[in-house]
């Protein structure tokens, strides 16, 4: 393996392990005591932070004209209660798109997953980045489709001729403020200079309006990887700013029950588990306490238990004891 995929391997793995969210994401390293008792607290204060910025988001987009309005209620519910038993915390997750929680979740799965099949399979790995032009809110939905039947006709085309595309796709959503219209575009990892550049030569014959400067190829490091497996649609616009919820219900609605992962001609097969709830727990090893229950308080952005203890304090302590 060349040290670039070393260094590559190595700064993802460190991405995965930032996210300390699962005890199935288990940290690879091991820390000293108060390391170790800081990161697990901080677990619950990131993990607070982002079911804070969750709710703060869904409230807006409960207020639009939207057909999943009932999902974005289900986010909204996603880990307001902990139930404790002695060093286990309980929790049901909505596995919503538009849960900062889920979606930390299930990026950190995904490239715990992936990782070392594109290591092991992809020979040399590249980051593909396919794009067309900008489209109308009400043409995002029939475009996102149309994106991904073109892609199954290039590779269906590409195997007949010579080899198939070999990698994962993405499909990602972003929204133009300016020009208030969409920008769907595919990321993929694939297998070679002659896939990458088959590719995005298939594409632009199909797509002849699409700049070619707009399609990308790149090799993979631990930032493209990220940048495969987070979030399908950006909830800031170009300037960074928060995309309007009216915009982002837009995107949500049109990616609803749309495969955005799709893995090709790989071993590994990850399913995607949109808007299912699961029940998950979390293992703090050493927080000491039989049965409690925590709720969820916005304003606090950590949970409290009905003896006015917050989560992440007494974790602390009971790991410090």
């Amino acid at each position: 393996m060349s040290k670039i995929r070393q260094l590559a391997e190595k700064q993802a793995i460190n991405e995965v392990n930032s996210f300390s969210l699962l005890d199935t994401l288990a940290q690879l390293e091991q820390l000293d005591k108060k390391n170790d008792v800081s990161r697990r607290a901080n677990t619950f204060v990131r993990r607070g932070f982002f079911k804070h910025k969750t709710n703060e988001q869904v409230l807006k987009l409960v207020d639009t004209e939207s057909d999943i309005k009932k999902s974005y209620w289900n986010s909204y519910h996603c880990t307001n209660i902990l139930l404790q038993d002695g060093d286990r915390l309980t929790g049901k997750y909505c596995n919503n798109r538009f849960c900062f929680v889920c979606n930390r979740i299930r990026t950190a799965k995904l490239i715990k997953a992936y990782l070392p099949v594109i290591r092991d399979e992809l020979k040399q790995p590249l980051f593909v980045t396919l794009t067309i032009p900008n489209v109308p809110g009400l043409s995002l939905k029939k475009t996102i489709t149309e994106m991904i039947k073109s892609f199954q006709r290039i590779n269906f085309y590409l195997r007949r001729q010579k080899q198939g595309i070999k990698g994962i796709r993405k499909i990602e959503v972003t929204y133009n403020e300016r020009l208030n219209n969409y920008h769907p575009h595919f990321h993929f990892a694939v297998d070679g200079d002659q896939q990458a550049n088959d590719l995005v030569t298939a594409w632009l014959n199909r797509y002849p309006e699409a700049s070619p400067d707009a399609q990308d190829i790149r090799p993979i490091d631990a930032g493209a990887l990220i940048e495969l497996f987070k979030y399908s649609a950006k909830v800031t616009t170009e300037s960074d700013r928060p995309a309007p919820a009216e915009a982002l219900n837009i995107i949500f609605t049109a990616l609803r029950r749309i495969r955005t992962y799709q893995p090709i001609s790989l071993s590994k097969i990850m399913p995607e588990s949109e808007g299912k709830e699961e029940i998950l727990t979390d293992i703090v090893e050493g927080l000491k306490g039989k049965i409690d229950v925590w709720d969820f308080i916005f304003d606090l952005k950590n949970w409290i238990n009905a003896d006015g203890e917050i989560l992440t304090e007494k974790i602390k302590r009971s790991l410090l004891d």
